[in-house]
Parts: structure tokens; C-alpha cells; sequence
């Protein structure tokens, strides 16, 4: 009955490996306090972490993305469970960077993924392309990742 307690114990579980049983308290710490925002979001990266592919990662993914909308942590997280899909997941997670770099288009990270999913995917006509019009768009080359990656492209 006490969500604080639910959620320390569910620290205890998690410490010693034990995904399932941390998640079980979590989940009851949330449902007996669902104003821990927070916790949604640690259940959501525990599942994500641990490969839990079963459809909760993605119902806590999407319940954290409707708490926290434009979060760098829940982008990753949905990039992560698309990343699992394999081949069925590109044209989503195609469709997921390109809504986040229109959220957010000097983000190096996701300039980066964009052009590495594009390299994946041997569409390197298409990855260069991006290259070139981010540079002329963005102050990118200050970013050593985003130097690397281009370098990287351009020697494909």
C-alpha cells in the first residue's frame, strides 16, 4: 500500500539483476501513485535495457512519450525497440528520426543515426546527400562524432 516502499524494493531487485520482479514494483509503486512521472520512464529504459520484447516495453515506452513529448530519453527508447524489429522496424524508425530532426534539426545525434541508417541500409547516395545538406544548414562541424561520421560516409 505504500508506493514509496514498492518502489525501494523494486531498487533492491534491480540491483540484483532481477528485471522481473523490479519491474512488478514499479509497476504497483505507479499504480498506487501514478503521479511518479519519473518511475514511468525508469520502467520504460528497465524494460528497453533488457531487451523485453514481449509489448510491455512498448506500452511503457508509449505511456513516458505521453508524459514527457519531445524527450531526447523516450526517442531513444522508441529507437531502441524499432532497432529490435530489425528489417520490419526501418521504415518506422526511418519515420521516427526523420519526426525528430524536424523537432530538432541541429541534434547531432540524430543527424548522425539518420546517416547511419541510410549507410545500413546501402542507401549511400542518399546518406551523402543528407551530409551535404546538413552542413549547409547546421553548424554540425564542431561535433567530432559528427565529422567522424561524415568521413566515414564519404570513404563508403
Amino acid at each position: 500500500r505504500d508506493p514509496k516502499a514498492h518502489r525501494f524494493l523494486g531498487q533492491i531487485y534491480e540491483a540484483e539483476d532481477n528485471i522481473e520482479k523490479a519491474f512488478g514494483c514499479y509497476k504497483r509503486s505507479v499504480e498506487l501513485n501514478p503521479t511518479q512521472k519519473d518511475l514511468v520512464l525508469k520502467i520504460a529504459e528497465l524494460l528497453c535495457s533488457n531487451d523485453i520484447t514481449d509489448g510491455r516495453a512498448k506500452y511503457w515506452v508509449d505511456r513516458a512519450a505521453k508524459l514527457f513529448p519531445g524527450s531526447p530519453a523516450v526517442y531513444r527508447l522508441k529507437e531502441q525497440l524499432l532497432d529490435c524489429k530489425g528489417e520490419d522496424g526501418w521504415n518506422q524508425l526511418f519515420d521516427l528520426i526523420q519526426a525528430e530532426l524536424y523537432a530538432r534539426p541541429d541534434d547531432v545525434y540524430i543527424n548522425i543515426r539518420l546517416v547511419a541508417l541510410y549507410r545500413s541500409n546501402n542507401r549511400l547516395r542518399d546518406a551523402v546527400l543528407h551530409c551535404q545538406e546538413a552542413e549547409k544548414k547546421i553548424p554540425l562541424q564542431s561535433s567530432l562524432e559528427w565529422c567522424s561520421c561524415v568521413v566515414e560516409t564519404f570513404e563508403v
